[in-house]
């Protein structure tokens, strides 16, 4: 479904950010909504897609993407030790594509934008884009 968001993401993700970091990256967009920018793949799912070895090799790949400034995992609330979660028991895990500068997918007519999140996982706009 999010063949579109993909392609424009592997024009932007750069010369470093490559092999399996690529791959889940890439593999988030394929399965996002376009109207959204969200995916709710399993880390089993994407384990199984990337040929990575076990989910536990896809979670540290995610913290590295989000080191690199491609955070991926949507934000559940803040724990009591003041970090942020991405899951929690009973919750699926939502990853979103983070907004980027550069070639981007055109909105559907008829679909309102979803915005920008920002560090805080809080809707936010890019520092030189208007309001959407």
């Amino acid at each position: 479904m999010g063949y579109e968001l993909r392609r424009a993401l592997r024009e932007v993700l750069g010369p470093d950010i490559t092999g399996l970091q690529r791959a889940v990256a890439l593999e988030i967009a394929d399965d996002c909504r376009n109207e959204t920018r969200e995916s709710w793949a399993s880390l089993e799912d994407l384990a199984r897609w990337t040929g990575a070895k076990s989910e536990e090799v896809i979670r540290t790949t995610l913290k590295r993407l989000a080191a690199q400034g491609w955070e991926f995992r949507v934000p559940l609330g803040v724990g009591k030790d003041g970090r942020t979660m991405y899951a929690k028991p009973g919750a699926k895990l939502t990853f979103r594509v983070p907004a980027f500068e550069g070639v981007a997918p055109a909105t559907p007519l008829g679909v309102t934008p979803v915005p920008p999140i920002d560090s805080k996982g809080e809707p936010g706009f890019l520092e030189n884009e208007p309001g959407l």
